[in-house]
């Protein structure tokens, strides 16, 4: 049996209020549509408990159940989460335990959580209608984006009943964009996040499009809400309104050398692993360089499934080849880069990618020569990088207490670079981040209380430092065939994990 999210099954996780499907053998005796609002808790002889809470169903069958996630799921857990229970007059399956720390699932409509987004386009006269390729919103005007997951709002409608459209149900927390590039920054401003009136379990997210956004008929389209970031959707846009026109095709690349230093703190089977990566991703899309959005890998719950975002190719994203890549370090010969897919949603892209010896990456200059290919010509880049820093807060045996600010310090590190400090709380629910960004010369970042510090436990709490240049140590490169030049970068990640809390 697997449970996961109505919308296209790629949301990050279940939360309260969402909308799920179960799939599996044998879940119904026959096939049934709930017709009655307060949607019914037992269709056909089946039913569906969450932690010992009835769940309203939509639809049963014996291959798969649609039903809505109790809204206290996340708030009215036990200390041992009992899971999902599926019964039927043959008895009851055993828990399936779900992860929780749920994030925005958006709706498409082809319902498959891939291309076009349920949008609306809402126009500066009031006159609504459906976002298509045939019809595309106008920068300067409003969207609606639909979808399920966001978790609790203010004024919940009882379980099974519609939203009301008096008083509204709405997010205490309004949710950003990302439109355009998933690498762009969030587009603040949601002006009013919640449940739709008068749908059961979906949400609305109402944005203003900026009048800065591209013109396109597939502009990716992400919300960033409380808990998580959703998949990669697209929107069609065009000035003035309209059918869309996808703008000329330009190339982008980016180099980014990576050190990752994951430390387990677990009082007996502590360990320390190292990962030095080089990626090179060069890529052709309309207008602007490719989204690149995450897969949710994570898996905050022991005995949870782990969740995975959409493989989403979009249209008119490609790869693009340079031929024969090779590196050169500090002191070392030519490593070759090899093409590897790239191993996030944009299926249809590949990237050069190389794993390096530990300790490969350190302070010094260090470059990326292409012979050419097909669609890029030769080209050569160097990125000085720089310290890295030395954290002095002892974190792996300390017994952290979540109901005070806590503080990490450090020394070394190049004064204009970044820290980002990260606490994320893994147990219950809700997989809370709570970050902070410092200058490296700092010396230290603190985080005030910790969320959910009351359901904190040893061993699911991580605390995460990145180190990233300034904008002014990242270093341009141009190649013929890359229309838009390219960037090359650098990063330090230290993680900690089975971090101790009392």
């Amino acid at each position: 049996m697997t449970a996961t999210s109505i919308a296209g099954a790629f949301g990050k996780g279940l939360s309260g209020g969402s909308l799920v499907s179960i799939f599996g053998m044998n879940l119904a005796a026959s096939t049934e549509a709930a017709s009655t609002v307060p949607l019914p808790t037992k269709l056909g002889g089946t039913s569906v408990a969450v932690n010992g809470v009835a769940a309203p169903l939509f639809f049963v069958s014996p291959g798969q159940i649609n039903f809505q996630m109790p809204y206290c799921y996340g708030t009215c857990h036990t200390a041992s989460p009992q899971g999902i229970v599926v019964s039927t007059a043959a008895g009851s399956s055993d828990p399936y335990l779900v992860d929780g720390q749920g994030a925005e699932g958006l709706f498409t409509s082809d319902a498959s959580g891939c291309g076009q987004g349920a949008i609306l386009n809402v126009r500066a006269d009031g006159s609504v209608s459906v976002n298509s390729t045939a019809n595309g919103a106008a920068p300067g005007d409003s969207i609606s984006i639909f979808g399920t997951g966001l978790g609790i709002v203010s004024n919940p409608p009882p379980d099974g009943m519609p939203a009301q459209s008096a008083p509204l149900s709405a997010s205490s927390v309004v949710g950003d964009s990302k439109l355009d590039s998933v690498d762009n920054p969030p587009v603040p401003g949601s002006y009013w996040a919640g449940r739709a009136p008068g749908l059961i379990g979906v949400d609305q997210f109402n944005f203003l499009v900026p009048d800065t956004t591209r013109e396109g008929c597939a502009v990716p389209l992400q919300v960033v809400a409380l808990y998580g970031i959703s998949q990669a959707v697209t929107v069609s846009i065009r000035k003035g309104g309209g059918p869309c026109v996808d703008p000329p095709s330009a190339g982008f690349g980016q180099i980014a050398w990576e050190k990752s230093v994951t430390t387990s703190t677990h009082p007996t089977v502590g360990s320390t692993t190292e990962t030095d990566t080089l990626t090179v991703s060069l890529q052709s899309s309309p207008g602007k360089q490719a989204p690149a959005t995450p897969a949710y890998t994570e898996g905050g719950l022991p005995g949870a499934p782990v969740y995975f975002g959409p493989s989403c190719p979009v249209s008119g994203y490609r790869s693009l080849d340079a031929g024969r890549i090779s590196t050169q370090a500090p002191g070392s010969s030519p490593v070759p880069a090899s093409v590897m897919p790239l191993t996030g949603p944009v299926s249809n892209l590949t990237v050069y990618q190389t794993m390096l010896p530990n300790r490969s990456i350190h302070p010094g200059t260090f470059s990326v020569s292409a012979m050419g290919g097909g669609d890029v010509g030769p080209f050569q880049s160097s990125v000085q990088i720089g310290s890295e820093i030395h954290i002095t807060t002892v974190i792996a045996g300390r017994l952290f207490d979540f109901t005070q600010p806590v503080t990490v310090n450090w020394t070394g590190g190049d004064p204009a670079s970044w820290v980002t400090f990260t606490i994320i709380n893994h147990y219950g629910y809700e997989d809370v981040p709570h970050a902070v960004r410092a200058r490296t010369s700092a010396g230290t970042a603190t985080i005030g209380t910790v969320a959910g510090h009351q359901q904190a436990a040893p061993g699911l709490v991580s605390v995460v430092l990145e180190v990233d240049p300034d904008p002014s140590q990242i270093a341009a490169f141009a190649a013929p065939g890359l229309s838009l030049g390219g960037r090359h970068t650098w990063k330090y990640t230290y993680r900690f994990e089975d971090v101790m809390v009392q």
